[in-house]
């Protein structure tokens, strides 16, 4: 004999009390993302300081570890990268909404220690499929960067710099995540 899960609603899960750390509501299951060591939050706050001081984006908003609803899935969602980045105009920095349904126009995410590279590639491109326009799976052991910026795809290395077109040029060397 078989035992069926049966898969949460959005509705659901929106009604639960938050968690620490944030729990996701991935095709109607709830998961729990991993605890970020040193190394994770050094790259996800060097991220998002340069997405602050780079001319191209700084007059966007970005948010660490904000959630994101996507309704039109067949099974509820709610989506936590560990950066989002919308362009000026894309979302209003002041909405009292507690979780936009517009994607980011940049979603990054950060491998914690012992976190699989396959979930963690399968859920950035979950979020290009839902509009995201570029992602980010950066990889603090390894010191290197798995870039989607449109149609463009590579794995930049230590020393190499990443431009994003879809975001107005922005740009980093591999190494700033680092240090």
């Amino acid at each position: 004999m078989t035992t069926q899960t049966r898969l949460m609603t959005l509705d659901e899960f929106l009604a639960l009390p938050e968690t620490k750390p944030y729990t996701e509501l991935i095709d109607g299951v709830p998961c729990q993302k991993p605890v970020g060591k040193v190394r994770h939050s050094r790259a996800q706050g060097s991220l998002e300081r340069l997405l602050i001081l780079h001319l191209a984006t700084r007059d966007g908003t970005n948010w660490p570890e904000l959630g994101f609803k996507f309704r039109r899935t067949s099974a509820g969602n709610l989506r936590v990268p560990d950066v989002s980045y919308y362009l000026p105009g894309s979302v209003e920095p002041d909405s009292d909404e507690d979780y936009p349904e517009v994607p980011p126009d940049l979603a990054a995410e950060v491998r914690s220690q012992g976190q699989g590279l396959p979930g963690l590639r399968a859920r950035l491109a979950f979020l290009r499929e839902q509009g995201t326009r570029c992602t980010l799976l950066i990889d603090p052991e390894a010191r290197t960067v798995e870039a989607h910026d449109g149609e463009r795809s590579w794995t930049a290395l230590a020393d190499d710099e990443v431009v994003l077109e879809q975001l107005n040029g922005f740009s980093f060397k591999v190494d700033q995540l680092f240090s």
